[in-house]
């Protein structure tokens, strides 16, 4: 993806655009000598752990900071309804 430089231990911002996450961002530590190229975050939605996936676009670096921007990738991510979708679920998960 990019010829920067990164070792294991280094820590990166990740950048997130589009989806649940969209415009926040997250330290990240690399776990080897490059970046991640996919990245999984969590949420809880309607009580339920949902996983998000990014993938990274870009990479740059500026002096010593390191970061890399992430899209949101619906297709390997959870399903989610859309918000006006989603109707009245008052009760659905309560058990007997």
């Amino acid at each position: 993806m990019s010829d920067i430089t990164i070792n294991e231990g280094d820590e990166y911002t990740a950048i997130f655009h589009g989806g649940p996450f969209d415009g926040t961002t997250d330290t990240r530590t690399a776990t080897s000598d490059a970046v991640d190229d996919e990245v999984t975050v969590y949420a809880d939605v309607e009580g339920l752990q949902t996983a998000f996936t990014y993938k990274a676009t870009k990479t740059r670096q500026v002096l010593d900071q390191t970061s890399v921007e992430y899209e949101y990738d619906a297709a390997d991510s959870d399903p989610v309804d859309d918000l006006q979708d989603r109707g009245d679920r008052s009760g659905e998960f309560d058990r007997e």
